[in-house]
């Protein structure tokens, strides 16, 4: 229970001051008549005007402090999810790009594999293939996705050690060892 006080400390001492007032208020009407209840109208209208202008211009007043606090509280938690926005839509475009490059390195496997099939193909003689393609033509093809994919994966290396934390520190360098699993 009292770290719900701890929790709720405006709140709470609002109501504290609102029921302290309350009672201190009464207190006050009551010691200046004597503390007799009336049976006239007229002195239960001027009770009546006492209790409002009194707790209830301090209730008001609370209710102000109470809007203001909970529009701070509401600035503050818009700017943290603003923040939080921000860098999800960081991280988002991170994973965006490296998803890219990724996908481009599955392409270049395929189109070398697809290339290496097309020139064991020709070799065995078991597929025709369009009769402008060559050995030296698929080689040439070979080695350009080669170099294509070779790229790639620097790149993503390159990203990974910039944008977060270098996996192979003691490598020393930004280019990619071929025996990195990308």
């Amino acid at each position: 229970m009292f770290t719900y006080f701890k929790k709720n400390f405006a709140i709470t001492s609002s109501f504290i001051v609102l029921i302290g007032a309350v009672i201190t208020f009464l207190a006050m009407f009551f010691s200046n008549f004597n503390g007799e209840v009336s049976n006239s109208q007229q002195d239960w209208g001027a009770f009546g005007s006492y209790i409002s202008g009194t707790i209830g211009v301090l209730a008001a007043c609370l209710a102000v402090v109470w809007l203001m606090i909970s529009v701070h509280l509401q600035k503050v938690e818009l700017q943290h999810l603003k923040s939080e926005l921000a860098s999800s839509a960081d991280e988002q475009k991170k994973q965006t790009y490296i998803s890219a490059l990724t996908a481009l390195i599955s392409s270049s496997r395929q189109a070398i594999t697809e290339y290496q099939n097309d020139l064991m193909a020709l070799n065995n003689g078991s597929k025709h293939l369009h009769p402008m393609v060559d050995k030296v033509g698929l080689f040439m093809s070979i080695d350009e996705e080669s170099m294509k994919l070779k790229f790639y994966q620097e790149q993503i290396a390159i990203y990974l050690k910039e944008q977060y934390v270098d996996p192979y520190p003691n490598k020393g360098s930004s280019t990619v060892n071929d025996d990195i699993p990308f």
